[in-house]
């Protein structure tokens, strides 16, 4: 089954790769200019709109990645999908399959930016003096963790979502900003220099305990993901 979902991931990758791979280089590069022009005065003072970009853009940021034939996109009147699994799920293939072969495409999106931003990131002068290596891996993988947990939910997205309307949709992006605010709003009151900092000083001084943390989050969260993805797959007829 395993073997099947990865070749399905790689036959819709080698689709459109060149977009794919410009769109990851973009973005990082995009990333690692923002983090460099702004990264001292996020350690001195912290920076509330900062911390919004970079927790939207690697929760939520996977979206930018994949070419916009491929996205999650109104597919009839009201349901909203991935078109490729749409056009794989009329195939004779294990829904199985089909789910696990959209979170590795996901991880093949995902994996290079996160794992090259984080190797770049290391050279500003600010964050090499900042960090013990222990703690630069343990901060790498919280924020890894916070991009594959979060940004699951768009493989599990992919096979669809019916009855989306624009009122629907208004409520789930006011719901989103609801959400990124109340978790940011804490780290300014209880610890002033707002979130990117504080996980910087979990990091340092927690290395051990926030790396396991992270690792134990990333399989529970995408295990859930891909649960919600077979839950719905089970309970509505997304033939069109």
């Amino acid at each position: 089954m395993w073997k099947e979902a990865v070749k399905l991931a790689l036959f819709e990758w080698k689709v459109e790769w060149f977009k794919r791979v410009f769109n990851q280089f973009m973005m990082l590069v995009a990333l690692l200019v923002l983090t460099y022009a702004t990264i001292g005065s996020v350690l001195a003072d912290g920076g509330l709109g900062l911390d919004y970009i970079y927790f939207s853009v690697f929760a939520f940021g996977y979206a930018w990645l994949v070419p916009k034939e491929f996205q999650y996109q109104k597919v009839s009147s009201q349901t909203y999908a991935s078109p490729v699994f749409f056009m794989l799920h009329k195939l004779p293939i294990q829904h199985n399959t089909l789910i696990k072969s959209r979170f590795i495409l996901f991880y093949l999106n995902a994996i290079p930016v996160l794992l090259l931003f984080f190797i770049g990131f290391y050279f500003s002068p600010e964050i090499s003096d900042t960090f013990t290596t222990q703690g630069y891996i343990a901060f790498s993988l919280l924020w890894f963790s916070i991009g594959l947990s979060f940004g699951s939910i768009y493989p599990a997205s992919d096979v669809g979502d019916r009855n989306v309307t624009n009122t629907k949709l208004v409520w789930i992006t006011i719901g989103l900003i609801t959400g990124i605010t109340l978790l940011i709003t804490p780290t300014y009151i209880f610890y002033n220099h707002g979130l990117v900092v504080l996980t910087i000083d979990l990091a340092n001084q927690w290395p051990l305990w926030v790396s396991v943390i992270s690792l134990l989050i990333i399989p529970i969260a995408n295990s859930y993901w891909v649960y919600n993805a077979k839950n719905r797959l089970k309970k509505e007829d997304f033939e069109l």
